[in-house]
């Protein structure tokens, strides 16, 4: 091959490498924008206001994380028996009244 074709060929690709880099970059920020909206939908469906999203941006992963264990510990289990939470809070209810009578 001559010199001459060989840095022609170079510089091709050196351009669609150029090309084809500022696509990549184009693409990247559709997707990041597509991503942000889908985040929007959410964020109205779920009435979040910009306090809490404010507040969640500043927890940890790790506070967010004993922040959901603290709440499934807080909910109660079936009781053996088969007897739900529900049922028991109206049990207690109705010993309290018993007792105040």
């Amino acid at each position: 091959m001559k010199r001459e074709t060989i840095k022609k060929n170079r510089i091709h690709a050196a351009e669609k490498k150029e090309y084809y880099t500022e696509r990549e970059k184009y693409w990247a920020r559709l997707e990041q924008e597509a991503d942000d909206a889908e985040a929007m939908k959410i964020i109205r469906k779920k009435h979040i206001t910009p306090e809490q999203l404010a507040l969640f941006n500043s927890l940890s992963e790790k506070e967010v994380a004993d922040i959901l264990s603290t709440k499934e510990k807080s909910s109660t289990p079936p009781d053996e028996g088969g007897v739900n939470h529900a049922e028991n809070e109206k049990e207690i209810n109705e010993n309290a009244k018993k007792a105040f009578s």
